[in-house]
């Protein structure tokens, strides 16, 4: 902030002189018709200016927040990334629900999907005991019901037991392939 206010000081000073600096160049070339005119000119400038800081200063203590709807970081709980399906299904068959992506590396499969990162930990510490290399990877997602869906399972998952942890994660995959993937194709198809 004190930069910002720093910044904001010396460039109003520096518009301050590049006016003046104008002013004067056009004092000299237009001559006496400038006099006439110099301190009406110069009064409205300093009353300007100071006018001008006035009303940018009363948005110092405000918040602001965008209007446009932005995208929410998630963060997806990845198990492995295998090179055919054939073998991702193969690694995978001790899940109860997974979904998975193909990029260019590969088959990424997940286990889990949570908008909380102290959530996310608990995820992974979760698998890390059944003998599970987990991976958080964040990512940015613009769907807002499922955004909603996922801060219900999070308020859940907070409050959960090792015992739950697994039916969540569950559900929260289901409602993300329901809520996003398949929106997606169906977006795509039309």
């Amino acid at each position: 902030m004190v930069i910002l206010r720093c910044l904001s000081s010396t460039r109003f000073i520096l518009v301050f002189f590049l006016t003046f600096f104008l002013f004067f160049i056009l004092y000299n070339k237009l001559g006496d018709s400038m006099k006439k005119y110099f301190w009406s000119i110069f009064l409205s400038l300093i009353v300007g200016v100071y006018l001008g800081r006035f009303i940018l200063n009363q948005y110092d203590d405000f918040n602001i927040f965008p209007v446009s709807l932005s995208y929410d970081t998630v963060y997806f709980l990845q198990e492995g990334v295998y090179s055919n399906e054939d073998l991702m299904k193969s690694s995978m068959g001790s899940f109860n629900y997974y979904i998975y992506d193909i990029e260019d590396d590969g088959y990424h499969t997940y286990v889990g999907i949570t908008k909380n990162h102290d959530n996310a930990l608990k995820i992974k510490e979760f698998f890390k005991e059944k003998g599970y290399d987990i991976y958080i990877r964040e990512n940015n997602i613009k769907n807002n019901s499922f955004i909603s869906v996922l801060n219900q399972y999070d308020i859940l998952l907070s409050g959960s037991d090792k015992d739950s942890i697994e039916s969540i994660c569950n559900q929260v995959l289901s409602s993300y392939e329901e809520l996003v993937i398949n929106e997606n194709k169906g977006n795509t198809e039309e």
